[in-house]
């Protein structure tokens, strides 16, 4: 860098910084003054590094920061503002621009906005603030340029009724011209004017307003406050002020006002009534000196009881007209006010046009009062007239049409009079001459008519039943009354008889009495309990379920109330009848050995004629045992719907044929919701919502389970699910239909998360598999070792001559063969713990008839083989044993013979045994041999290996009556 550039950096008033790859190379004076660095020594390695470096960038700024240095480091100019760190640790706000200056370089200028953030945000606040005071003013405000609205107020807006802000808008259109030519025309900015105004609806509104100007915008700042209801008030005010004075002057009534007990003021009714022209004779005149001078002292003491708050009565006082003449008026005093001060109001009325009315009145009454006296009398004489007219015709009329029959007899029983129900029930033609009949023709006997007639004179009177004839000679019961007839001498003329066919009462007394006891036997045979009770509580009938149900006899009710035998009823006084009634709920009763029973039912209040209650009926049902099997049945389903919500990682739920959940516990809600992202809707297909998180992969068509138990048929699965975090979940799931009846029908829903005991199957798995390929390499090494023997011996046998050594190496050699083909098995197979014998026997014996075949005899091998599996410690040994029992077969069974056979078997038999056997046709055992005795390699081989798997070793032989021999060994194959 040339001197002049140093000196052109140097006399910048901002820091400025060369930077080179990132690093800073040159800087002037007042970068070291704004970063603490030295003149020699910057104090950051690299100035692009996002951390521990110039910068502290916060949020989004890293991000930033790289684009504005990626477009500076490709040649363009960046800018940005971030916080700085000092050298010393402090930091500030800082600008920086970066400007590329060639071949890399890059001239880093750096300014402290520190002061300037400061007044930024003061001034951000500031305008928050007046936004804030301008939302929730009550004026409105607007800014104007010229008469164009270019800002206003939420207030102003609402006050134009504008749903959004008038901006734009020309302000005479709001308000009218001459107010606001009349407003700017104000010498003092702030003075207050009163405009008319017009909302965008067209309604007039009045508005205080103020006007002023902003010395910094040189806009017109107009604040402006409705005033439309306080005009309205003012107008009203008015108009009432101005209305009351028209009823005040123009009222007949006086009215003045008075202070100090002198009058200030009188109205023209006033002037009238005392006959003055003018106001001003009255003025300033004492109030109680107008009056007569009785009258004075009692008005005085009203004015004093005005004036101390209180309100005296209306009085009737004279008041002086001239000097000899005085008026009656009524006066009427209240406290009010003149000119500010207290006064006392008085109202005056003229009374002498009410008393000359009145006197007149008095006049008219009393002749009113004696011509409505002479009218009522006349008129009571018509009406007693017609109520006696009205009488008579009424009593024909009722005895006309009553249903009832009544008929007149004169002393000597012969009919006087009947009405028609007479003629209609005893067949006689209405209007008939009724001296022709006797009264004992239309009874059924002529003794019950005596007896009847002779009951009416002694008595006066008869009422009772009898019996009835008609003219056709039926005869009916009736009821009958019978009364004599007496004229004003007390002489009898006569008797009257009023009669009633009771045939169908009669019958309807019968048939209530069926019913009575129809009612009775069902009271009597009723389960819920029946009883009556009388006001006084104690009962007067109870139902043998009653006595039944509470062991209580009839005498020991007799003894006892309502509160004895019923609990919770109130005590005094009768209350306990209103109780009993109103409660159609349980109660408690007690029994006669104190047991408590709950009962449920209901009682009714039986009342009188008067509406007075006389008693109550009342019928309940013993529920005791039924709320004992709901408790129980409660006490139960707490417990379920416990442990239904209550197991942990449970998932249950019911569904119903529609594919909608209906019932579930809080962890169906809470894993599937928060775990799947699941909201269960009772009304949507369970089946569709699930599947939409079902893991795919590993899935493999469950759901469809889920109808298949629906069909009735239980279902048990593992269903994959992924969560919202794509998280693999597996679960075992249990359905089970439940039948609700022939229609209905439910599946139970049981699972469990088995995610952890996958894991662990997995685990196991693989571990398994690490094992078997383990033991298969193992043993496919055993078999190799073994045949590298084999093969050792093979060559070995290659440089022995003796034949009896050759023997002993061919023996070894397929012993060896025989362990071999044990393990080649075992690493060709991955079950290690059975070994399929009878596959492995029909390979050993193939070989060992291979290698032991002669060409002058010709072995035939027969076998017999069950499916037989042992494990390794059982395999070895009977493999073993196989091999020397054949080997020896084929050695010497058959001499000088051309053909033998050979059998090998292996089969289960009962016990749980297995029985290996080998058999031939040939020889036999040399005579006389002793097989528990021999001391030969191969005898002694099969008899240990026999014992080391805990088996039965048996030999028959051709002295023993069969042909050849045979070796059976009987085992019981491990576990």
């Amino acid at each position: 860098m040339t001197k002049a550039q140093l000196q052109l950096l140097e006399a910048c008033p901002e820091a400025m910084i060369l930077v080179e790859g990132g690093k800073p190379v040159a800087w002037n004076s007042q970068a070291s003054r704004m970063l603490d660095w030295t003149s020699q020594s910057a104090g950051v390695d690299h100035l692009w590094h996002t951390q521990g470096g110039l910068w502290l960038l916060e949020g989004d700024e890293k991000g930033l920061f790289e684009a504005k240095v990626e477009r500076a480091l490709q040649g363009k100019p960046a800018k940005m503002r971030c916080r700085a760190i000092r050298q010393t640790g402090t930091m500030f706000d800082a600008e920086w621009k970066a400007v590329p200056v060639g071949d890399g370089t890059i001239l880093l200028q750096i300014r402290d906005i520190s002061e300037r953030m400061v007044y930024e945000q003061v001034i951000r606040d500031s305008e928050q603030r007046f936004r804030s005071l301008a939302r929730h003013a009550m004026e409105g405000i607007a800014f104007l340029e010229g008469n164009q609205i270019v800002d206003a107020n939420e207030q102003f807006a609402i006050l134009f009724g504008w749903k959004e802000l008038p901006i734009g808008e020309d302000i005479l259109s709001l308000v009218n011209p001459r107010d606001w030519q009349r407003l700017g025309a104000r010498k003092f900015a702030r003075s207050r004017v009163e405009l008319q105004g017009l909302t965008q609806q067209g309604r007039t509104i009045h508005l205080e307003a103020t006007r002023s100007t902003d010395a910094t915008t040189n806009q017109t700042v107009l604040m402006v406050y409705d005033i439309t209801e306080r005009k309205r008030t003012e107008l009203d005010l008015l108009q009432t002020k101005e209305r009351f004075r028209m009823l005040v002057e123009t009222s007949p009534i006086g009215l003045l006002l008075m202070v100090d007990g002198k009058v200030k003021y009188s109205n023209p009714g006033v002037l009238d009534l005392m006959g003055i022209r003018m106001e001003d004779e009255l003025y300033d005149e004492h109030f109680v000196s107008l009056f007569h001078e009785d009258d004075q002292a009692v008005l005085q003491e009203d004015i004093r009881l005005v004036e101390v708050g209180e309100r005296p009565p209306y009085r009737e006082v004279r008041i002086r007209v001239s000097d000899d003449e005085v008026v009656e008026v009524g006066v009427r005093m209240t406290l009010s006010f003149h000119d500010r001060s207290p006064a006392v109001q008085v109202t005056l009325t003229d009374l002498r046009t009410r008393v000359a009315l009145i006197r007149e009145q008095m006049r008219a009454t009393l002749a009113e009062e004696s011509n409505n006296l002479l009218k009522e009398e006349i008129k009571r004489h018509k009406a007693t007239q017609m109520r006696l007219a009205d009488a008579e015709r009424l009593n024909r009329s009722i005895i006309e049409s009553s249903i009832d029959m009544i008929v007149a007899f004169n002393e000597e029983g012969e009919l006087t009079k009947y009405n028609q129900a007479f003629a209609v029930e005893f067949g006689l033609e209405f209007g008939e001459e009724a001296e022709m009949y006797k009264f004992r023709n239309f009874v059924a006997t002529k003794s019950e008519a005596d007896r009847i007639r002779n009951l009416v004179y002694e008595n006066s009177n008869f009422s009772g039943e009898t019996r009835g004839k008609r003219l056709n000679g039926d005869v009916f019961p009736m009821y009958l009354t019978v009364a004599l007839l007496r004229d004003e001498a007390d002489n009898v003329f006569g008797a009257m008889a009023v009669g009633r066919d009771i045939t169908e009462a009669k019958l309807a007394q019968e048939e209530l009495e069926a019913s009575e006891e129809r009612y009775r036997s069902i009271l009597d045979n009723a389960n819920d309990a029946i009883f009556t009770l009388d006001d006084s509580g104690f009962f007067t009938y109870t139902n043998p379920s009653f006595n039944e149900l509470l062991g209580y006899s009839e005498i020991e009710l007799s003894k006892r109330t309502v509160h004895d035998v019923i609990q919770g009823l109130p005590k005094r006084g009768k209350t306990w009848i209103k109780a009993i009634a109103e409660s159609g709920a349980e109660r408690e009763f007690v029994a006669a050995d104190g047991k408590v029973l709950t009962m449920l039912g209901g009682a009714t209040i039986q009342h009188n004629d008067k509406g007075k209650p006389t008693g109550v009926r009342g019928i309940y049902l013993d529920i005791t045992d039924m709320l004992l099997h709901e408790r129980r049945a409660k006490t139960q389903s707490a417990k379920l719907e416990s442990i239904f919500d209550s197991t942990e990682n449970m998932i249950m739920f019911t569904m119903d044929s529609a594919d909608h959940v209906n019932a579930f516990n809080k962890n169906f809600k809470n894993i599937f919701e928060y775990d799947f992202g699941l909201t269960f809707d009772t009304s949507k297909s369970f089946i569709e919502h699930i599947s939409r998180v079902v893991d795919e992969e590993p899935y493999q068509g469950q759901l469809r389970l889920f109808l298949r138990a629906m069909e009735g048929k239980p279902q048990q699965f593992e269903l994959p699910l992924k969560t919202i975090h794509s998280e693999s979940r597996w679960y075992q799931v249990f359905l089970n239909p439940v039948s609700l009846g022939e229609d209905q029908r439910e599946i139970s829903c049981i699972a469990y998360d088995i995610t952890e005991r996958k894991e662990i199957d997995r685990a196991i798995r693989s571990a398994l598999k690490e094992k078997e390929v383990l033991l298969q390499e193992v043993h496919h090494r055993v078999k190799n070792n073994l045949q590298v023997i084999s093969s050792m011996l093979n060559l070995q046998k290659s440089f022995v001559k003796d034949p009896e050594t050759l023997n002993l190496l061919e023996e070894s050699t397929n012993r060896i063969a025989t362990m071999s083909y044990i393990h080649e098995s075992l690493y060709r197979n991955t079950d290690f713990a059975n070994i399929s014998f009878a596959e492995y026997l029909q390979r050993l014996s193939a070989n060992l008839i291979q290698s032991y075949s002669r060409s002058d005899c010709e072995v035939v091998l027969q076998t017999v083989f069950d499916e037989v599996f042992l494990s390794l410690e059982q395999a070895i040994p009977c493999g073993l044993i196989t091999n020397e029992l054949v080997s020896n077969s084929l050695k010497y069974a058959f001499p000088d013979r051309a053909q033998g056979t050979i059998t090998l078997r292996i089969q289960h038999v009962e016990g749980g045994a297995v029985e290996l056997e080998v058999s031939d046709d040939g020889v036999g055992l040399p005579p006389g041999m002793d097989f528990a005795k021999n001391d030969s390699l191969g005898v002694y081989l099969v008899q240990a290996l026999t014992e080391q798997i805990d088996g039965e070793l048996v030999v028959t032989s051709v002295d023993q009556g069969r042909k050849g021999c045979s070796f059976l060994v009987r085992f019981t194959p491990s576990e």
